[in-house]
């Protein structure tokens, strides 16, 4: 019997799965959260993003751009917002080192995400995509398509031309174009964050470097800083 356990403990730890064997039972283990930011992922070289109409924040001209890809359904991408991205905004997109643009990236896994991707997008034209992704992300649970009018009306806006926006899916095409950006780019996973540099004479971006998942702020404001004090090649 201790054979045949330990034979099947192998097997689960091959697949991934921990066991903490005690004298009679046997429970599963959750791995602890990461608290470590993620192992670098090089950005492919010279890799250029067309951003085009997707919604930017900045002040002035700064040629330092981070790129947020992300999915209004996804826990990690809202914790990225606030914990991550609102903090970047009050540091480097308020004082004009750094131009914030968001790219749609909602997983098959998530059924109202990319309707919801489609809600920030009617809420732009009506200039409060940022506004509306603010507010997505604070109400997670609750992006059923019946409930998205109610955000457009919380924050001020013409809630007929929104409606007749979000049923004619007018953006669903912008937004499968973002997941083919990802696609090329190897990301299949939310949040992802690239920094990298617009390129003049055009609406492109040049990526410098990539992180994957959800890194902690300050791994990120290093990775900025750096960048800043660099001298463009």
């Amino acid at each position: 019997m201790i054979s045949r356990i330990r034979s099947l403990s192998t097997v689960l730890a091959a697949a991934g799965v921990l066991f903490v064997l005690g004298p009679q039972t046997a429970a599963l283990a959750q791995p602890p959260a990461p608290t470590q930011a993620p192992a670098p992922v090089p950005a492919q070289k010279n890799a250029q993003v067309s951003v085009g109409d997707d919604p930017s924040m900045k002040e002035g001209s700064p040629d330092l751009v981070l790129i947020e890809m992300s999915d209004f359904q996804c826990p990690y991408c809202a914790k990225g917002a606030s914990d991550v991205v609102a903090k970047l905004h009050e540091n480097y997109v308020k004082t004009g080192k750094l131009e914030l643009i968001f790219l749609d990236l909602p997983l098959e896994m998530h059924p109202h995400a990319f309707k919801a991707a489609e809600a920030a997008s009617c809420a732009g034209d009506q200039k409060k995509f940022w506004e509306m992704h603010d507010l997505l992300f604070a109400n997670q649970k609750a992006l059923a398509p019946e409930q998205l009018p109610t955000y457009a009306k919380d924050l001020g806006l013409d809630v007929a031309v929104f409606e007749q926006c979000l049923s004619s899916g007018q953006h669903a095409e912008a937004i499968r174009e973002d997941m083919k950006v990802a696609e090329s780019l190897r990301i299949s996973g939310t949040p992802a964050y690239l920094l990298g540099r617009r390129i003049p004479g055009g609406d492109k971006v040049e990526i410098l470097y990539s992180m994957k998942g959800l890194p902690p702020y300050e791994f990120v404001e290093n990775k900025i800083n750096e960048h800043l004090t660099a001298k463009p090649q």
